[in-house]
């Protein structure tokens, strides 16, 4: 049988279009042509250290706590390739040394941990094995079974492989390293993570994340624990513009009652709200025309235009305060959550906001704001407002 994926619509074939190939370098090469059409360029030599270590094959197969064990290794090397330079620098890692650690640092999972047959009632702690007790593991952390198995497995792995001591201690302590401050404020300024996760990672397990250990452990332990904040908060850990993409979601969700305060998103955000917040709607108005007469280029530069114009202001104007939330929730229409109730109040943003788009852009718009409901009574009442400005 011929050798075939379905790749972004189209057929990827055996090269040497032979029906009888059953060739595993075959097989592996289209794999990786698959891939590379799939994953982002740079982590491509990752993906292919990976074919390089047979113990990673075998996560494939392991779904833990939710999550396939393979994309969880991959993963966190994304994350590993995102920290900057200047940052591991200053950590005194290398990258290279960084990736093979996170690499390794779960190859001795197996079934054990597997979501089929693994469930909390068979969590039980006991006691540190010999092996780890060399890596400065003391006997009163919490080491739980099956949870930690792949630990003392793992550094077995690791010394077949021949890796390097500190590599093996990263491996060893990974579940069990105290994160010292600095080095989380490190990788949080070299991933651009907000300060509710910066606070998430210091602050965990305390009772089981107690061992001195390197600088590289360390890195590792805090990487590993943001794929576990993902998990937590069903969604990407956020980086550079991520956090507007994400506010853009949230607040759309939020005006239609798609989701409510409860959302882990408003805190992820360094947010919060209770659920009766003003919503401010802005509607670009002739906006139709100039859609008709532009390239779609520049119609959606002037829409990210007035989408960072609008945010500019409001952040200036709530410098000492939680900050409202922008988002372009039609085709040319911005809503604002806000807290602010006054009228008066109200009507001065809206019109800074109004003068400040129409001196970057030239275009005006038609505005409406709802007090007093819920965020989608309010968001109805603000488009109530803005439609009977229409002429």
């Amino acid at each position: 049988m011929q050798l075939k994926f379905m790749c972004h619509g189209e057929i990827v074939e055996c090269a040497r279009g032979d029906d009888d190939c059953h060739s595993p370098m075959c097989s592996r090469e289209l794999m990786l042509k698959v891939m590379h059409s799939l994953i982002s360029p740079q982590i491509m030599p990752v993906i292919n250290r990976v074919f390089e270590i047979q113990e990673l094959f075998r996560l494939a197969d392991v779904v833990c706590l939710g999550e396939n064990q393979l994309h969880h290794v991959v993963r966190m090397c994304e994350l590993a390739m995102k920290v900057r330079e200047n940052c591991l620098q200053e950590l005194g890692i290398s990258r290279e040394t960084l990736l093979t650690a996170v690499l390794f640092h779960d190859s001795g999972k197996g079934e054990e941990v597997d979501d089929t047959g693994f469930c909390d009632r068979k969590v039980k702690q006991i006691k540190v094995p010999r092996r780890l007790k060399n890596y400065g593991i003391p006997s009163w952390v919490e080491f739980n079974t099956p949870l930690h198995d792949h630990i003392e497995r793992g550094l077995v792995i690791g010394e077949t492989y021949n890796l390097k001591d500190d590599i093996l201690e990263a491996i060893a302590l990974h579940h069990h390293v105290k994160i010292l401050p600095e080095t989380v404020k490190l990788i949080a300024r070299g991933l651009f993570l907000p300060g509710v996760i910066y606070e998430d990672i210091l602050h965990y397990k305390p009772g089981q994340y107690a061992v001195s250990g390197s600088t590289l452990v360390q890195v590792v332990a805090v990487i590993d624990q943001l794929c576990a904040i993902e998990r937590k908060f069903e969604g990407r850990v956020c980086f550079t513009g991520e956090p507007e993409k994400m506010e853009d979601e949230l607040v759309k969700d939020l005006v239609i009652g798609m989701t409510g305060t409860s959302d882990p998103r408003i805190s992820l955000l360094g947010n919060s709200l209770g659920g009766r917040e003003t919503v401010i709607l802005l509607d670009i108005r002739s906006f139709g025309a100039f859609v008709s007469n532009n390239s779609e280029y520049k119609v959606q530069s002037v829409k990210k235009e007035v989408l960072n114009t609008i945010r500019s202001v409001v952040r200036v104007q709530d410098f000492h305060r939680e900050k409202d939330m922008v988002s372009l929730v039609g085709g040319d229409e911005y809503a604002i959550i806000t807290k602010v109730k006054e009228d008066k109040i109200i009507n001065k943003m809206i019109n800074r906001i109004r003068a400040a788009i129409k001196n970057r852009t030239g275009f005006d718009v038609r505005y409406g704001f709802g007090i007093g409901a819920t965020i989608e009574g309010n968001f109805h009442t603000a488009r109530e407002m803005a439609n009977s400005q229409k002429v």
